[in-house]
């Protein structure tokens, strides 16, 4: 399971394979960020619609560097998200979850 901390811009979720859920409420998105160690590395998130998890956003990293970065910025209003939950591919991955 992955470790989900609690920070001033909402969330950091650092790896593990296993499916995580971040917040079990609804949270308004403002951005999301991932970055991975390795090429082959991925982010999968999922919301609750009408109790099932559906996917709502994928992540791959595009190289062999800590600082490649990967986000999405939904706008300073962001999106609702319910349920929210991620799948990292390895423990050397982190997400940025940034919530209004």
């Amino acid at each position: 399971m992955a470790t989900v901390t609690n920070t001033e811009y909402g969330y950091m979720v650092t790896g593990s394979a296993t499916a995580t859920t971040i917040n079990a409420g609804t949270l308004r998105v403002k951005a999301l960020a991932f970055a991975g160690d390795d090429a082959t590395d991925t982010a999968a998130l999922t919301t609750l619609n009408a109790g099932a998890a559906v996917s709502c956003y994928k992540f791959k990293a595009l190289t062999d560097d800590d600082s490649s970065y990967q986000y999405a910025y939904f706008g300073e209003n962001g999106v609702p998200m319910t349920g929210l939950a991620v799948t990292l591919s390895d423990t050397g991955n982190y997400l940025y979850v940034f919530v209004k």
